[in-house]
């Protein structure tokens, strides 16, 4: 499946998520609202990418991660609202907490790329060269808390000692982020 056409699904979905309710077309809009996030969760975790995905050498900066983290917080979002607000505060907590982790956890663990790294065009593989497994917890821990603190993450990335596309997250879990294109066909 093409990038253009994960975005359009992905919009089609949303729209529905968000206007059908606003627009009064339906009756209970928590209905609407639950199905559509379930049909979003089942099209990110059995989206095919496209075949023959080619890794092109270039870095992936941290505006693409930022953009990818957005697109992925705001499905979660659209998924899991109109399933954790069925059941008691602290419990939806902890189990929203849960999925995210695991959804940002497991996806380079299996080898794809989250629905936003799709569609910005990257993945994570683990690092060539370096001594020791990737530690995809941790990655994903570090990698979290830093596109929370953007504005301090973009700053310390700025800087002239960094290596464009290499961040701390990557070096410290021994994973890197490689720019994908699919092949035509």
């Amino acid at each position: 499946m093409k990038r253009w056409m994960v975005l359009a699904v992905f919009l089609v979905i949303m729209g529905l998520w968000v206007g059908v309710p606003m627009l009064g077309l339906a009756v209970e809009p928590g209905t609407v609202r639950l199905f559509a996030g379930l049909a979003l969760a089942a099209f990110m975790f059995g989206y095919v990418p496209e075949g023959d995905l080619v890794e092109t050498g270039e870095p992936v900066r941290l505006w693409r991660r930022f953009a990818a983290f957005l697109a992925d917080m705001v499905a979660l979002f659209l998924v899991l609202h109109p399933l954790l607000s069925m059941i008691h505060v602290v419990a939806a907590i902890l189990a929203g907490l849960a999925l995210v982790f695991s959804y940002f956890w497991l996806h380079p663990v299996f080898g794809r790329a989250t629905l936003g790294q799709y569609l910005v065009g990257y993945r994570i593989v683990p690092a060539g060269g370096v001594n020791g497994d990737p530690e995809y917890a941790h990655r994903t821990l570090s990698a979290f808390f830093a596109l929370c603190q953007f504005p301090v993450t973009f700053i310390s990335a700025s800087q002239d000692d960094a290596t464009p596309g290499t961040y701390h997250w990557d070096r410290e879990s021994h994973t890197q982020a490689v720019r994908v294109e699919g092949l035509g066909r």
